[in-house]
C-alpha cells in the first residue's frame, strides 16, 4: 500500500533537510513524496532542488496557511496512506513506517506517539493513547499529525482540512471523523515522529485554545464543556503522583458524580 507523505514548508532553509532525509531515508517500499512549498526566498527552494529526483511532486507558490498547503497536498496524492511531516518535525528512525504498517490490522487512521524536543530536552507528548476515542479525550488533547496515517478516503468523504480555523483544523478533522462519524482507528504504542516545539503551533498555542474550545462549545455548550474540562482535571489529577491534593480540591463527591453523567451521556457526542 502505498504512503503519500506531504511536508508543508515555507522559509525554512534551516529545517527542510534535516525533515526531508528523514522520509527519503525510509525503508518502507512505497513511499509517494510531496512537498508543497510557500514561495520561500531564504534558501529552502534550492534545498529542495537538490534532492528534486527523489520527490514525486514539489511546488513553491504562496499560499493561504498551513491547511491551505496541507490540502494542496491532499490533492496531488495518490498513496492510501497519507502523513503529514511539515518541516522542523522528522521521523524517529529509518523504519518506523515499516513498523506501523506491520502492526496494522484495522482502522481508517493509525496512530502512534510524538516526542517533542525542546532547546535543552525531548519529552514523550501525551497524545490521544487509545483506539476508541471519545469527545472527553478530545476536549484535552489530540492525534498528532506527524504520528498519523490517515486513510486518504476519509478526505473525499468528509472534506479537506477547514480554512476557517488558522491552527485548530488539523484536530477538528480528527474530532469530527472519529467522534461524530465514529471512523474506525487503531494506536499503537510506538514512537513515530520528533515535533520541533518551535513551530506556529507553539508560538500560538493561546489561540489554538481558544479556537479549539469555542468549536466545542458551540457543539456542546458552555456548560457541558466546563463540566468535561472539570472532569478531564479530575482523571489527569488522579493518574498523577499528586493525585491526593486534586483529590482535596474537590470538595464534595457530588461533583465527581455530576460529572461521571456528563461523562456517560456525552462521552461520544452525537
Amino acid at each position: 500500500m502505498k504512503i503519500s507523505v506531504v511536508t508543508v514548508c515555507y522559509n525554512a532553509a534551516d529545517t527542510i533537510e534535516k525533515t526531508m532525509l528523514s522520509v527519503l531515508n525510509q525503508t518502507y517500499h512505497d513511499i509517494e513524496y510531496i512537498i508543497i512549498d510557500g514561495g520561500s526566498t531564504d534558501g529552502t527552494v534550492e534545498i529542495i532542488r537538490k534532492y528534486a529526483d527523489r520527490i514525486a511532486y514539489w511546488v513553491s507558490e504562496p499560499d493561504k496557511g498551513i491547511y491551505d498547503a496541507m490540502n494542496k497536498g491532499i490533492k496531488v496524492a495518490t498513496g492510501e496512506w497519507i502523513n503529514f511531516m511539515n518541516a522542523g518535525d522528522s521521523f524517529v528512525n529509518s523504519n518506523v513506517l515499516d513498523r506501523l504498517m506491520n502492526f496494522h490490522k484495522d482502522g481508517l487512521i493509525l496512530y502512534g506517539n510524538i516526542i517533542r524536543i525542546f532547546q535543552s530536552y525531548r519529552r514523550r507528548a501525551t497524545g490521544i493513547r487509545t483506539s476508541e476515542p471519545k469527545t472527553i479525550d478530545f476536549v484535552s488533547d489530540t492525534i498528532h499529525h506527524q504520528a498519523s496515517l490517515i486513510n486518504s478516503s476519509l478526505f473525499l468523504k468528509y472534506g479537506y482540512y477547514s480554512l476557517d480555523y488558522k491552527l485548530m483544523s488539523d484536530w477538528l478533522f480528527y474530532y469530527e471523523t472519529v467522534v461524530r462519524h465514529d471512523v474506525p482507528v487503531q494506536y499503537m504504542d510506538i514512537d513515530v515522529a520528533y515535533f520541533q516545539m518551535d513551530g506556529a503551533s507553539t508560538i500560538q498555542c493561546e489561540l489554538y485554545k481558544k479556537e479549539k474550545r469555542n468549536y466545542l462549545a458551540s457543539r456542546l455548550g458552555w456548560d457541558i464543556l466546563l463540566n468535561l474540562e472539570e472532569l478531564t482535571r479530575y482523571r489527569q489529577c488522579k493518574l498523577s503522583r499528586v493525585a491526593l491534593d486534586c483529590r482535596l480540591k474537590l470538595k464534595d463527591l457530588f461533583i465527581v458524580k455530576v460529572l461521571s453523567k456528563y461523562w456517560f451521556k456525552w462521552g461520544k457526542n452525537r
